[in-house]
């Protein structure tokens, strides 16, 4: 078992008996992965009878200024390099990428990838989908080597791709190719301007405009060239396109087109789709240089759609049937696939074993999944094909299956990783065409009977065998070098039990919530006055477990929350607790809150809390967890006795509730994990760390200085050879002219990043000050060689 990690990939070894066991470094990479996991597909690229992998790697948003920001939009080449892996045959994987010159053009964001014989040689060539501009076919040369043909051939596809599915979809035994993009009528509405990307060549303007136009279907023409028919075929609307992929629905004998599609659908409905083209692509540099124009518009629509932003959200998936005239007509509605979730990936596999494909679907959102039956009335009837590899791998990966009926001839490929982040079940299904008038019935009655086929295989190692006069309607067991099959008629089909009503959760405005925090926070220091000008700091509470409990008098909830502590206060204090309210010390806020304590009488702290003492807490909160929202009273923090947030409590709870939590509070990482994981088992994720480098950035925007150079140094003893981390370091220290500290963490940043114009600019600036006129302007060309996008670094100079 692979499981791909966005860390990187696990092999586990099945030990027999429902047990497997990890192999440690099984997969040895050339150099280290600098991007995140995301596609995987496997294939015998040389024929040794062994699986070998290929991953595809992205860059994500990870926070505030943390994005490797693609430039230019349109053909942007400083992504992650992808990576394939050669089977040792002994639990090992060896990096092979450059032996095999699957180095060329490997510097874009990869979504996805597939193998596929298209060109009939015998060999498994690679298709790989990368967002940000084109693709890249790389054709097997049968030496150990590839090459990227994808020019040549007709197949480059620029725009925004995100999976590919290798299919006949004209049955003429050559394997074509759709490729799953974005469509987005705001984007295509910006780009048609003449606004837009104004002094840009128009064969430039051509590109950002095929980012727009949706997905693409390619027809194998022969002579290793693609023909675009994707107008023709009427397959270009797939919206903000994840998996697309395909499977004969009614057993015609044509390929079905599936797209699940949509990204974020937030509680702000008001869509981002715009927003994005005109203040993100509108800005894109023409060349990989620094634009503080584009990356902040990167920052903005990743920070709203964690804000509860909508961007390409509410977005339905697509069913195309095909019409086995060359085009495709949107069945999606009537068909019932089109879910309004945000969809990511498909897998097929035949549960009930009835012969048809059902459809697993996994959404971002809720329902996380969907299962699909099909429940055709009458579709045609069909025959399914199971192998097992002998000589090649055992899983028969790479295996073409042709069946030939009265209906014609299809041929399907054995694939290993294909869509968006799937992988279907390795069962090839046929689709034997649209019944005749006198026809036996199909699989509602799925008896072996009507016209018998002929089913062929060829094994990757070569081997090819025929199978005359099998039966429709059943199940084929085939092994390599076997002289027969196994059949097994398909179960009679059941009354399909009733559709599951989807319905929105309801949402409880008042619901309470709790989170134990798996990593704790440092709790900011402060220094507040109560109502009788006594002032409180959190540091004179050290040793002891405190509540800071942010309340508004306004806000019913806030105010029984008091009420609920004063009750309980006896219990807090026999337990040596430190309990503080804090609410906004402006008015009319302060006079209720004061008027509020004195009526009832409440005897612990509350506190007068100024703006900044706010602000910070809020951020604190609302960097917390992906969704950046701010906080709402009431909003309790349960700190240790070391002072760190280890619990955040929103909405209302009962005294009760605080005391029992502190006694058994997780102690230890492993504790914290453990009432993390939402069921029992080993974690094989990534490690979990607090993005400290966030809060630095939002502390540093917001004009905290101090708390900003706490999270930077955080960030620093969390990764060390984080270079932005001490130049943004650097920088505060020099805002505070504290510059041997300003010199020493940006010098470690140049040391690490050389290409840095903006912390070169800085050192520059640091000279100046120390009176050293030659190093700085030593520094600061060299941050102008650099092409430094601050108008400072000339400014300084001259």
């Amino acid at each position: 078992l692979i499981v791909v990690r966005a860390a990187g990939p696990l092999l586990f070894l099945n030990q027999g008996g429902g047990r497997f066991e990890l192999k440690p470094d099984a997969f040895q990479f050339a150099q280290a992965p600098q991007g995140t996991f995301t596609g995987v597909a496997a294939a015998d690229y040389d024929g040794d009878g062994r699986l070998d992998i290929y991953f595809c790697l992205y860059s994500y948003y990870l926070g505030l200024s943390q994005y490797n920001y693609p430039i230019p939009y349109y053909d942007a080449q400083n992504g992650p390099p992808n990576f394939l892996v050669h089977n040792e045959g002994d639990g090992t994987f060896r990096d092979r990428t450059a032996e095999t010159g699957l180095s060329q053009n490997n510097n874009r964001y990869s979504f996805a990838c597939g193998w596929a014989d298209f060109n009939g040689d015998g060999r498994p060539d690679l298709y790989v989908v990368n967002d940000f501009g084109r693709k890249n076919l790389y054709r097997n040369n049968g030496d150990g080597t590839f090459v990227d043909i994808a020019a040549n051939a007709g197949a480059e596809d620029y725009g925004a791709g995100m999976s590919v599915s290798w299919l006949d979809y004209d049955n003429d035994g050559r394997l074509d190719l759709y490729v799953g993009n974005m469509w987005t009528p705001a984007g295509q509405r910006v780009t048609e301007q003449a606004v837009f990307q104004s002094k840009v060549p128009e064969d430039l303007r051509t590109l950002f405009r095929k980012h727009v136009a949706g997905n693409s279907l390619y027809r194998n023409s022969g002579a290793e060239a693609f023909q675009d028919v994707t107008a023709h075929a009427g397959v270009a609307k797939g919206r903000w396109a994840w998996c697309s992929d395909t499977w004969d629905f009614d057993h015609d004998g044509y390929a079905d087109l599936y797209i699940a599609d949509g990204f974020i659908s937030g509680a702000d409905r008001r869509e981002l789709q715009s927003f994005f083209w005109r203040q993100v692509v509108a800005n894109s540099p023409l060349e990989s240089k620094p634009s503080p124009a584009y990356e902040r518009g990167w920052n903005a629509i990743n920070e709203l759609i964690r804000s509860d932003g909508t961007w390409a959200g509410y977005q339905r998936n697509v069913f195309y049937a095909n019409n086995r005239d060359g085009t495709f007509s949107d069945v999606s509605g009537v068909a019932g696939l089109d879910g309004i979730e945000d969809s990511r990936a498909f897998a097929l596999a035949d549960f009930d074993h009835d012969g048809r494909l059902e459809v697993v679907l996994k959404n971002r959102n809720s329902p996380r999944l969907r299962l699909f039956h099909n429940d055709m009335a009458a579709p045609g009837t069909g025959i399914a094909v199971s192998l097992r590899g002998s000589k090649g791998n055992r899983d028969a990966v790479g295996a073409v299956v042709a069946v030939e009926s009265e209906n014609g001839r299809q041929e399907k490929t054995l694939q290993a990783g294909s869509g968006f982040l799937t992988q279907h079940t390795k069962e090839l299904f046929f689709g034997l065409g649209v019944r005749r008038a006198g026809a036996s019935p199909g699989p509602t009655s799925p008896r072996p009977g009507g016209a018998a086929v002929r089913v062929s295989v060829r094994w990757p190692s070569g081997l090819v065998q025929v199978f005359e006069d099998v039966l429709p309607n059943q199940r084929i067991e085939i092994e390599e070098g076997a002289p027969g099959f196994r059949a097994t008629p398909f179960v009679l089909r059941k009354a399909a039990p009733a559709a599951t009503i989807v319905r929105a959760p309801q949402k409880n405005p008042r619901e309470s919530l709790e989170t134990w925090l798996i990593e704790p926070l440092p709790a900011p220091e402060f220094s507040l006055p109560d109502f009788d000008n006594n002032a409180h700091t959190l540091k004179a509470l050290a040793g002891r477990p405190v509540l800071l409990a942010f309340w508004d008098p306004g806000c019913p909830e806030s105010c029984a929350q008091q009420i609920r502590l004063e009750e309980s206060r006896a219990a807090f204090r026999s337990s040596s607790w430190g309990v503080l309210a804090i609410s906004a010390n402006d008015e009319p806020s302060a006079s209720q809150a004061r008027a509020f304590v004195r009526e009832k009488r409440l005897t612990f702290p509350h506190l007068a809390a100024d703006v900044d003492t706010l602000a910070v807490y809020n951020l604190i909160f609302r960097y917390l967890l992906d969704r950046h929202v701010d906080m709402t009273p009431p909003t309790t923090f349960l700190v240790d006795d070391e002072g760190r947030i280890i619990k955040v409590y929103q909405g209302l709870f009962a005294a009760e509730d605080f005391l029992k939590d502190w006694p058994l509070r997780p102690r230890t990482f492993d504790q914290r994990l453990l009432r993390a994981r939402p069921f029992a088992g080993a974690y094989y994720g990534a490690a979990l760390r607090r993005n400290y480098f966030t809060y630095g950035v939002a502390f540093f925007d917001r004009g905290y200085t101090d708390q900003a150079l706490a999270a930077f140094q955080q960030a620093i003893a969390a990764k060390p050879d984080d270079a932005d981390a001490y130049y943004n370091l650097g920088t505060l220290y020099l805002r505070k002219k504290m510059y041997p500290e300003a010199r020493a963490n940006l010098e470690r940043a140049v040391k690490m990043k050389p290409e840095y114009p903006n912390a070169w600019n800085n050192l520059g600036m640091i000279a100046a000050e120390e009176g050293k006129p030659d190093e700085a302007i030593a520094d600061f060309e060299r941050a102008i060689e650099q092409g430094s996008a601050d108008p400072r670094s000339r400014a300084n100079l001259s």
